[in-house]
């Protein structure tokens, strides 16, 4: 369920409307909240920016 949850959040995060700024907000909402789900989600983020 938390790998869909990441997969929802990296599309959002991949629009081209989202700046980096925001992006790096959100990354830190997320890790403030779970530390290992922002951990992820970024992991993952780069992952995909460098593809």
């Amino acid at each position: 369920r938390q790998e869909r949850f990441i997969a929802r959040v990296l599309d959002a995060l991949s629009d081209p409307r989202v700046t980096h700024e925001i992006r790096s907000i959100w990354l830190s909402y997320w890790s403030q909240a779970d530390r290992m789900l922002g951990q992820k989600i970024a992991t993952k983020f780069n992952v995909k920016a460098n593809m």
